[in-house]
């Protein structure tokens, strides 16, 4: 079945959506240590989408899935979104049309959501670390 979605998408974006879906479905559970205040540190979107980008030559951005949960995620040349980790969500990452008519437009407001938080030396190990298991 060809999805109608796919009107909007080009094949190769498609695949690369593809090669970033298996990098992430496979990747093991990974130990990220702790952070400056001593606590476990979670594998988050922040730090998924960031690593993934950084593999795959896409940018992130930051802000928040409607109606405010603080997210990122992945933006495309043609500005698709893939979402690795998506919000309340089992499974992904997605990959949603980023066209005018697009669902995308209400659900993900990019805003600056940091409040120091990606800039700690225990968020970017942690990036980090999510990199060479992704390679």
């Amino acid at each position: 079945m060809r999805s109608y979605v796919l009107k909007y998408i080009s094949k190769e974006e498609v695949e690369l959506f593809e090669k970033i879906r298996k990098a992430v479905t496979v990747m093991p559970d990974i130990d990220l240590g702790k952070d400056e205040e001593g606590e476990e540190i979670i594998l988050s979107c922040h730090i998924l989408a960031r690593a993934v980008a950084r593999v795959f030559l896409l940018r992130f951005v930051d802000g928040y899935f409607y109606p405010n949960y603080n997210h990122t995620w992945l933006v495309t040349a043609a500005e698709n979104i893939i979402d690795v980790y998506p919000v309340a969500i089992f499974g992904g990452p997605i990959l949603i049309s980023g066209a005018f008519s697009s669902l995308a437009r209400w659900l993900y407001k990019k805003d600056n959501i940091s409040n120091g938080l990606f800039s700690k030396p225990s968020f970017r190990r942690s990036v980090k670390a999510v990199i060479k298991v992704l390679c």
